[in-house]
């Protein structure tokens, strides 16, 4: 797939590999394959989005055809571990003809090198029998045009090896020759096939597993535009970590690719930052992304800045670390457009006015570019009064207001700016005052 710009602080951010306290990484969410290779080659496929349309639809309608024809693939994770252990077997191989055949069956016939052999073609042999019967049965006109392509390179590596003749053997009661032509053939000259092979079981085996993700988890199935403007269409998009999560709409396009989020603690600007980020990662892998519906051009890479740590083995500040991020994010601006960046909450590792200078100033730099979508939250509200006057900056907030004097969130984005304030809210609701007051007396 096409380089999609990435970095592990983005990883990190959206939780992609690094559990976080209280809740699964996205790989775990999505690593319940039926098999172990399947599940590493799946890592393989997240460390790497792509920004190719083809490639990405590719995958995509694979999965979507799982998804729409409620296709199993019944494949069992130990027998294909026996066969990769066999493969990999480093004992005598067999020598194929009669005599040899024979003396080796009486010498080795009850040993456990024979046993690993023998076991290992009886499972080779059973998966070459099914996998035969099910391309056959989910072979279509309607079929995947790259999932026709793994029927095809399978049938291939079957018809033009030993596989073809072995398919006609019980494999549960495998005599000694057949044992003996069949073990010289595949761990030497058709080794790398039936490697092959495997690595299409794998990602057969991916496909189902991100089928039944998106059914179980109301995922969808993002829809690709190939156009220079960019445009982002959202509906109904939820954190899939989030139990019974509120679902949001957005809207963006070239014409306001800046979005401004403000909102007060709490509110949950953070989680709609990482959902948004998210369906923005797993769109450019050609997975299902959580939404009800994602419209999306594509991009050429996503960096986020949300859980920045201190460096603390490189003596940085916050601050200091949050201003050497920026001076990344411009870096890779300069090399790259259609970049999609977020930031949460530019600058908190300073003083509120250096903060509100320091984010209105890159702010207002960033508002020049038009080929990179940005979406920024903030707590300083008075930052979104002083930049209104660009008119490609779409101003949001997370809803919160006051029920018999409590704060009531609802998580959900509305239009405009936030007008509420609950950081003195919270302090007296803690009774911190009166704490004081008593050590006082």
């Amino acid at each position: 797939m096409s380089n999609f710009n990435i970095d592990e602080q983005t990883l990190t951010d959206l939780n992609i590999f690094t559990k976080k306290t209280g809740s699964k990484s996205i790989f775990d969410l999505f690593k319940g394959t039926r098999s172990i290779g399947g599940r590493e080659r799946l890592k393989e496929m997240m460390l790497y989005p792509s920004c190719d349309i083809k490639e990405m639809t590719l995958r995509r309608d694979c999965i979507k055809y799982f998804y729409d024809h409620r296709i199993e693939f019944d494949i069992r994770n130990e027998e294909l571990d026996l066969i990769e252990f066999y493969l990999k077997f480093d004992k005598k191989k067999f020598r194929g003809n009669p005599l040899d055949s024979l003396v080796e069956y009486i010498t080795r016939n009850s040993s456990n090198d024979y046993y690993i052999i023998k076991t290992g073609l009886k499972y080779l042999i059973k998966l070459t029998k099914y996998l035969s019967a099910f391309i056959e049965e989910h072979s279509s006109n309607h079929t995947p045009a790259y999932i026709k392509s793994i029927f095809e390179q399978i049938e291939m590596i079957i018809e033009d090896g030993q596989l073809t003749q072995a398919i006609s053997y019980n494999e549960n009661k495998l005599k000694f020759l057949q044992v003996s032509k069949l073990d010289r053939a595949f761990r030497n000259k058709e080794k790398n096939n039936i490697k092959m092979l495997l690595s299409f079981v794998y990602e057969l085996d991916i496909f189902e597993n991100l089928a039944l993700v998106t059914a179980t988890k109301g995922f969808s199935f993002p829809e690709y535009r190939d156009a220079d403007k960019f445009q982002v269409r959202l509906e109904g998009l939820f954190h899939p970590n989030i139990s019974h999560p509120v679902k949001n709409d957005l809207l963006l396009d070239a014409e306001q690719n800046i979005v401004l989020l403000t909102g007060s603690n709490m509110a949950g600007k953070s989680s709609l930052l990482k959902s948004i980020g998210l369906a923005v990662y797993l769109s450019h892998l050609g997975f299902p992304v959580p939404a009800n519906n994602m419209v999306t051009t594509i991009f050429n890479g996503l960096i986020t800045t949300i859980n920045l740590p201190d460096n603390i083995n490189g003596g940085l500040s916050h601050y200091y670390s949050e201003v050497k991020r920026v001076k990344e994010v411009s870096e890779t601006l300069f090399k790259n457009n259609k970049m999609f960046i977020i930031f949460d909450e530019l600058f908190r590792g300073t003083n509120v006015k250096d903060a509100f200078d320091g984010s209105n100033l890159i702010i207002s730099e960033l508002a020049a570019l038009k080929n990179s979508v940005f979406f920024i939250s903030t707590h300083i509200v008075e930052l979104a009064n002083e930049l209104k006057k660009f008119g490609n900056i779409l101003f949001h907030y997370m809803e919160v207001h006051f029920e018999d004097d409590e704060p009531v969130f609802t998580y959900q984005l509305r239009s405009g700016i936030s007008e509420e304030r609950l950081g003195m809210f919270i302090i007296l609701n803690e009774g911190i005052v009166d704490i004081i007051r008593r050590v006082g007396k």
